[in-house]
């Protein structure tokens, strides 16, 4: 901790009326310690904030007692709470305005200098959007990337999946306290993110419930946790695109996945576009690089697939797909092969890893 406050004296500060973040760091700033700050003689701006002097008088809530409780809840659900000055701060999230004194994390935080990406995006979201994220997620994963997100339904969820799936860690940033989650789905996805090294974060304290406008606040932190915003797939309003809006505030870069016109789920995404309020997320490889991200991992993986293909239909089927869903009965025609070659080698180029089948016998190129 700074100079000589103490965790819970940080805590405790938190639990009065009207004392924000901004003016819990003045205060730490000013005095060096608790205890000379409530023996001091308060200038009027916090003489007022904290009824005339009567600092510690009887109170409904009494700070004291309830950072306490806060630290043994921490230590029975085996939160870290990890302050402004502990190492173990993310150096990205220190350089946002208004950063947040503490955050609560469980899991674990990679080293403090580890560079993020979030991919944040709509909850109903289209098969396009789900490919592309996983996609994306995939990528970074594979370099050693933390993924961020919200641990929503939806985009959110294919990315934290995504990440694991690949071997990366990913971190939700949730709106209520860390014992708060709900509903049971989204406690397994955050059991899930732990047990594969990630980590679940909040501001809040524990015991908090969600409320809408909490939900505002984690969206900051997404960006703020981050070198840079993906937004995947958007409507017109949502919270993917006021993460983007943050991320702008922070000088942090902003990319959105192009849509088909057509799709409602891609409006926001594509306004986002030729409003030149993002760049354009061409591929994972563009966004790596614009970013100039540096994999941590000790071999190169191309980026360019190299395939023998067992047969010329085998490779006429591969060509034939992209990385649009196309129906199985699509790609008979598209070919003009017999029906059983192209399950077979359908089949085969799946065991292989080439391509993935979504709902309906559709199937896409990875």
């Amino acid at each position: 901790m700074h100079k000589n406050w103490a965790l819970i004296d940080l805590i405790k500060l938190s639990f009065y009326n009207k004392v924000n973040d901004n003016l819990i760091f003045e205060i730490i700033d000013k005095y060096d310690s608790y205890e000379e700050f409530i023996n001091a003689s308060l200038p009027p701006k916090l003489n007022l904030i904290f009824n005339q002097g009567e600092l510690f008088r009887s109170r409904k809530i009494k700070p004291e007692i309830e950072a306490e409780k806060q630290l043994e809840l921490a230590q029975k659900f085996n939160y870290k709470i990890i302050s402004f000055w502990d190492d173990e701060y993310p150096n990205y999230l220190k350089h946002i305005y208004g950063p947040p004194p503490y955050i609560f994390v469980r899991g674990q935080l990679k080293k403090s200098d580890n560079e993020c990406i979030a991919m944040v995006g709509t909850r109903r979201c289209s098969s396009y959007g789900k490919i592309q994220t996983e996609r994306f997620a995939e990528y970074f994963a594979q370099r050693d990337i933390v993924v961020v997100s919200g641990l929503a339904f939806g985009i959110d969820t294919f990315a934290h999946k995504a990440t694991i799936k690949a071997g990366g860690a990913t971190y939700a940033v949730i709106a209520s306290g860390l014992d708060c989650l709900s509903p049971s789905t989204m406690q397994k996805n955050a059991d899930e993110i732990v047990d594969n090294g990630g980590a679940i974060i909040s501001t809040f304290k524990i015991g908090t419930k969600a409320l809408p406008a909490f939900f505002l606040l984690r969206n900051r932190i997404i960006s703020g946790l981050s070198k840079g915003v993906i937004v995947m797939e958007s409507r017109l309003k949502g919270g993917a695109l006021n993460t983007a809006r943050f991320a702008r505030d922070q000088n942090r870069e902003v990319y959105a996945v192009p849509g088909n016109i057509s799709n409602e789920t891609s409006q926001g995404t594509n306004k986002l576009i030729a409003d030149s309020l993002s760049k354009l997320a061409l591929s994972p490889e563009y966004v790596f690089n614009d970013l100039s991200f540096q994999s941590s991992l000790n071999t190169t993986i191309s980026d360019i697939k190299v395939i023998e293909f067992q047969s010329k239909s085998e490779e006429l089927i591969y060509n034939t797909i992209t990385q649009d869903p196309l129906h199985i009965d699509e790609i008979i025609n598209l070919t003009e092969l017999d029906t059983s070659t192209v399950m077979v080698d359908l089949l085969n180029l799946e065991f292989r890893n080439l391509i993935r089948q979504t709902a309906g016998k559709q199937y896409y190129k990875i």
